[in-house]
Order: C-alpha cells, then sequence, then structure tokens
C-alpha cells in the first residue's frame, strides 16, 4: 500500500459520545466567559463571527450567536476556532483526553508499516485535533499522523473542491487517498474528487452508505486494500 489515508474522527477514530458528552459540554461552559474575558486568540474568533453576521454586532450578539452554533451543532469556523482554545486548557489541566477506538493505534501503526502516510480532516480545528492525539486513552499518537485539516484549512467537508485542495496540498494523486468517515455526505465529496472512499459503521451507526464500501473497524485491512 502507498499513497495516503485521511481520517474523519468523530463516529470513525472516536466514539460521537467522547465529543459530545464530554468536550462539548465543557466548551459550552466556557464560552461566555472565555469571549468577555478576552482571552488569547479571542479577538480572532470575534472578528470571524462579525464577519459571519454582517455589521458590526455587539459582544452580547456574538456570545449569543456562538452559544447558539454550539446548540445547533454548526460547524462554523469561528465556533470550532474557540472550541480549540478552550479544550487546550482543559488537556493542558489535565481536565481533558482524547478517546479513540482500541483498533486505531496498531491501524494507524499498520498504514505507516504499508507505507502509507495518515492524515486527520475533521470540522474540528486543528489545534483541537492535535490536542485529541496527543493526549489519549490509548497513548500518545500524533507521531503517527503526517498532518490536519479543517474547515479553515481543507474546506467544507460535503464539498469536492475541499478534497481537490487537500490533495494539492499533501502532494499525493486523488485515486492514491483513502478516505475513511461515518458521513455518507462526506464519502460522495471524496469519491467526486477522485478518491477511494469507505464507509466506516462503528457501533450505534445507523447511517446508509449507499455503493460505498464498508468496514465495521480498523482491522479489517482485507476490506481496506480491496480500495487502497
Amino acid at each position: 500500500m502507498s499513497g495516503s489515508v485521511v481520517l474523519d474522527i468523530e463516529g470513525t477514530v472516536s466514539p460521537l459520545s467522547a465529543v459530545h458528552d464530554v468536550l462539548f459540554p465543557y466548551a459550552r461552559e466556557r464560552i461566555e466567559g472565555w469571549v468577555r474575558q478576552g482571552r488569547p486568540g479571542t479577538q480572532a474568533v470575534v472578528d470571524g463571527v462579525r464577519g459571519l453576521l454582517g455589521g458590526r454586532p455587539g459582544l452580547d450578539e456574538v456570545v449569543r450567536a456562538l452559544i447558539a452554533w454550539h446548540d445547533e451543532n454548526a460547524k462554523h469556523s469561528p465556533l470550532k476556532t474557540l472550541h480549540g482554545l478552550i479544550w487546550e486548557q482543559g488537556f493542558l489541566a489535565g481536565e481533558l483526553s482524547g478517546v479513540v477506538y482500541p483498533d486505531v493505534p496498531p491501524a494507524l501503526d499498520g498504514w505507516r508499516r504499508l507505507g502509507a502516510r495518515c492524515w486527520i480532516y475533521s470540522s474540528g480545528s486543528v489545534l483541537a485535533q492535535r490536542l485529541w492525539f496527543s493526549r489519549t486513552d490509548q497513548g500518545g499518537l500524533l507521531g503517527h499522523l503526517a498532518g490536519h485539516f479543517d474547515t479553515v484549512t481543507g474546506g467544507p467537508k460535503r464539498e469536492p473542491a475541499s478534497y481537490h485542495r487537500i490533495a494539492r496540498e499533501i502532494g499525493t494523486p486523488a485515486a492514491d487517498i483513502l478516505f475513511l468517515s461515518d458521513s455518507p455526505a462526506e464519502l460522495d465529496a471524496a469519491r467526486t474528487a477522485g478518491w477511494r472512499a469507505v464507509g466506516v459503521r462503528r457501533p450505534g451507526c445507523e447511517n446508509e452508505f449507499g455503493t460505498h464500501p464498508v468496514v465495521t473497524d480498523f482491522t479489517d485491512f482485507s476490506g481496506i486494500r480491496e480500495v487502497a
């Protein structure tokens, strides 16, 4: 195997519950205080929110928008950036740690031994991704990863143009990139861009993957090799 493997996080590498039941509540409790205190990095977040809202909304409106987007699980980049800043504090304080499925570390090691580079592409900020993989319940995994993409550096995950952009950035022909995700819409976009796309059906996943090949975990190398 050669080329690159690009991985989604939520529902693919990590359980959805690890993000939605732990990280999200942790961030929500701190959004307003973080913004009003003007912590490092906050001004860029505020400017980004104002750009999306239009005009020059006050700080109260900015806070309301961020909390509303959080509750809607919106993928707006300013919110994801703020999440990363808040989570960084939590990880550094030892209050948070990443959670990955047990099959992930050996799979990352196996892909590397086969000559593939592994990348992450998630709606969460690059900062949040690096924190997640630096301290997981399976140990530090950053050494297995060639790099990270989010909706700022890669683009929206449901648009083929984003996958074209990432392919150019990592210097790998589209046909030599394997994308693993639990999202059919993301798989469709990747395949439209010429990538090889495989659905990941973790416990509790009820998504319909259509014509995409499907694996239930990363130990199924035979199924992955057929499309890699």
